[in-house]
């Protein structure tokens, strides 16, 4: 390769955020383009493209190794360039490491996850008195102030003794009293809504329980998506960090308005193997009970619901309106192609509140920071775990609707599945969906223009018929499991869509 061709190289790195690869992080999305060599070039061909642009996924980027394979295969690849990181000293790649989780602790900690960002903290602050101020510090915040770390003149050096003088597991056996930006909300209700799902409604009073949308005193609400971190006490479990808690993240279908009020209902499939899920089911067991009617609440002892404390953190930030993304700015779209599927369902009724998040938030923004653009709907689901189907057909009307312009839904497809048939031992086997009343609900959505198919999953010629309807530029939100999203991202690339520009992923 001669020097022009490798100065003219490129190569683009940047993080996924751990929106769609929350299971799979650290990762980052490499695009590395390169120049055509002129001997490939004729008369004819002259007009094509004189760039080759190829991008890739790294996911599970967790130690140094792994972060200099990444630039082996991006950069040493593209550019021809040996690099050798083996020949690197230990100290020099010691020091790496620990930068790199510095990098990834101070993410945890801006979206209040402490116990995995205390994760393997303690070596690392084995002989750094800075980290070791910064540990006690962190364990502060998870309310673990007492005893105080002793700090010696000079830090312990012996890794045995610096576990021992840190004493962090005598202090973590227990739930604290207090957490910094956590509250514990009472469970009022589990509202059964699949032999796989539920939604849990839960209370508080505490005014610690902030805003999504924090404002006054000259200060503006931000339109944004958000989600909360649960926390789950299952005890310690090493692998998730030194805590007697681990964390997970999720969205409420409740309004903001609603959270400030001290309400909040969140959507959650149960997993058998789900740790934080199975807890949760465990816990409120006492609590639900069978169902005769699909989508009963249940009934229960009042004194035992008021007994159950679940932890809930702030509201985090998950989306900017309008522009769906992660960050703070991008293009405003012309139009909105959601394809979800399961759970990530809970995406859609914070979207469609920007609509008009005066009425539906209590925020008043500018027209600017609304969603007035037509916005499109492919949901994918089981026919076992068929999810906020009357909400759905209510955006259907609204969307039909001559007046105000850019509301609810224009238009929406339905693709259902059968349910899998090694499924015996679902989480809520109690329930019974009234068959009536879903064939109603059906027929409602068909009545509103609501394209339904059974049996067929989300292909390339539905997704490229939709981009076709869109308005340019579109903005793609695709959230669902793991598997549905990176399947549906090739699909979407298949198609010509450059997603790294228009694309938007998150996690279900």
């Amino acid at each position: 390769m001669d020097s022009n061709h490798l100065h003219k190289c490129s190569v683009d790195v940047r993080p996924t955020g751990c929106l769609g690869y929350c299971s799979q992080g650290p990762a980052v999305s490499v695009l590395v383009t390169t120049p055509v060599p002129e001997h490939e070039f004729n008369t004819t061909n002259r007009r094509r493209r004189r760039k080759r642009s190829s991008r890739r996924i790294h996911v599970e980027i967790d130690t140094f190794e792994k972060s200099a394979d990444v630039l082996k295969q991006s950069v040493g690849a593209a550019a021809s360039i040996d690099l050798n990181f083996d020949n690197l000293p230990d100290e020099a790649r010691t020091r790496l490491s620990k930068l790199k989780r510095k990098r990834a602790r101070e993410y945890l900690i801006s979206t209040y996850q402490w116990n995995k960002a205390l994760k393997g903290m303690e070596e690392d602050a084995m002989d750094d008195e800075n980290l070791q101020r910064e540990l006690q510090w962190l364990l502060t915040k998870a309310g673990y102030p007492e005893p105080p770390i002793q700090l010696d003149p000079e830090p312990p050096i012996d890794q045995d003794e610096w576990l021992i003088h840190s004493s962090l597991p005598a202090r973590s056996n227990s739930m604290p009293t207090s957490i910094e930006n956590y509250v514990p909300w009472t469970l009022n209700s589990v509202k059964v809504v699949s032999s796989h799902s539920a939604i849990f409604k839960l209370t508080t009073r505490d005014p610690k329980r902030g805003t999504p949308h924090p404002r006054g005193r000259g200060r503006v609400a931000s339109p944004i998506t958000w989600h909360v971190t649960m926390l789950g006490e299952v005890g310690i479990m090493k692998d998730e960090g030194p805590l007697p808690w681990i964390e997970r993240d999720y969205t409420p279908i409740s309004s903001a308005l609603d959270w400030e009020r001290g309400k909040v209902e969140i959507l959650i499939k149960i997993y058998n193997l789900g740790r934080l899920t199975s807890w949760l089911r465990r816990r409120t067991s006492a609590i639900t009970v069978a169902q005769s009617e699909e989508g009963k609440d249940s009934d229960s002892d009042e004194e035992n619901m008021n007994r159950i404390k679940i932890w809930l953190s702030k509201p985090v930030r998950t989306l900017s309106m309008p522009y769906l993304v992660p960050g703070e700015y991008d293009f405003t779209p012309s139009s909105v192609l959601l394809l979800l599927a399961g759970t990530g369902i809970v995406a859609l009724p914070q979207i469609l509140a920007h609509r008009n998040p005066y009425r539906s938030l209590g925020i008043a923004t500018p027209k600017s920071s609304q969603l007035q653009c037509p916005i499109d709907l492919i949901l994918s689901c089981r026919e076992d775990d068929l999810l906020m189907l009357q909400e759905i057909n209510n955006w259907c009307v609204e969307g039909k609707r001559p007046h105000p312009r850019f509301q609810g839904l224009r238009n929406c497809t339905l693709l259902i599945t059968k349910k899998k048939d090694d499924e015996q031992n679902t989480p809520y086997p109690e329930f019974q969906p009234i068959q009536q009343d879903r064939v109603s609900i059906l027929q409602e959505l068909r009545k509103n223009m609501v394209n339904i198919h059974y049996s067929q999953r989300l292909n390339k010629d539905m997704i490229a018929d939709s981009l076709g309807r869109m308005v340019q530029h579109c903005r793609v939100v695709l959230s669902g499991p793991d598997s549905y999203n990176q399947s549906v991202k090739k699909l979407l690339e298949e198609c010509g869509l450059d997603t790294s520009t228009y694309l938007t992923v998150l996690s279900a």
